[in-house]
């Protein structure tokens, strides 16, 4: 790569509304709740350890390569043995990735940031044990969409999201309130695709239960949907 009636409307659009803003989804899809700030995601699974790359063996600018899988328990040419969080590995079609310095030409990354090494590959990060991972993403070396889907341990999907990266990056974070995150792959639909990611916050955490979700959708729905005229009996 690098080398009805105006109550039944106004309350549908709230409801999407709270879907898409007050819990900070994008969007919801059945048990896993998506986040499109950091803020927001750490608030909801707080505590959990970052992996940032920064141990990485590449220079400001510079771009090596090493090939896949790399995890804390495998030595690479990109990172020394036990710099990396364990928990999970980081891999590619071709298993070959890529370590990009701080300010590499065109992507926007102000730290070391990690991917495929080819364009058309995509980037699979598989957890041991998470239910919740958040990490910032970056199309690649322009501006453009990427396509995130995440997987179970047993790779069944379990939903697929689509995110706008501009140069410099974006925030995806999404939490499972059913069951582990198994796998994550990143697909960058930009004109060069370079699926870069870095930040990447994952872990155990214990979700909000999705009845008190809803119940908390349902109050701000009833706290914002436009009151009915009072009619006075009384008046002839």
């Amino acid at each position: 790569m690098y080398a009805s009636g105006t109550m039944t409307k106004s309350f549908r659009l709230t409801a999407q509304y709270v879907c898409l803003t007050v819990l900070s989804l994008v969007p919801c899809q059945g048990a896993l709740i998506t986040f499109t700030t950091r803020l927001a995601f750490n608030a909801a699974a707080p505590g959990l350890p970052t992996e940032t790359f920064e141990s990485g063996l590449v220079a400001p600018g510079n771009v090596i390569t090493c090939p896949g899988p790399v995890s804390s328990a495998t030595p690479s040419t990109c990172f020394s043995p036990g710099t990396l969080l364990p928990g999970v590995t980081y891999n590619s079609e071709s298993a070959l990735l890529a370590l990009l310095g701080a300010n590499f030409d065109g992507v926007g990354n102000t730290s070391k940031v990690l991917g495929p090494n080819f364009f058309a590959d995509t980037f699979n990060l598989t957890f041991t044990s998470a239910n919740a991972a958040g990490f910032d993403v970056f199309a690649g070396p322009v501006a453009g969409n990427v396509a995130i889907g995440v997987f179970s341990p047993a790779n069944a999907p379990l939903g697929s999201f689509t995110v706008f990266a501009p140069i410099g990056g974006t925030f995806f974070g999404v939490i499972s309130d059913s069951g582990p995150i198994g796998r994550i792959n990143v697909a960058s639909q930009a004109a060069i695709p370079g699926e870069l990611i870095d930040n990447l916050t994952f872990g155990l955490t214990v979700p909000e239960p999705s009845g008190l979700v809803l119940f908390s959708a349902v109050l701000v729905i009833i706290g914002v949907l436009p009151r009915q005229p009072r009619v006075n009996r009384h008046e002839s």
